[in-house]
């Protein structure tokens, strides 16, 4: 996900992405980086037979 002209410190544009570490926000002008440990939780709280599984390989 994009947000456009998010970022507070240069209002560049700003990606939502994802590491080993979790999830965070970097802009793509200026690098400035904010970790965003809120995303994702919706996933732990759905209950288990609602979640899909999808095959590997």
């Amino acid at each position: 996900m994009i947000k456009l002209k998010g970022c507070p410190k240069c209002k560049g544009d700003i990606v939502l992405d994802s590491d080993t570490h979790g999830w965070y926000e970097q802009c793509l002008q200026c690098g400035y980086l904010h970790e965003r440990p809120d995303v994702g939780r919706e996933v732990y709280r759905m209950p288990e037979k609602e979640r899909e599984l999808v095959p590997v390989g």
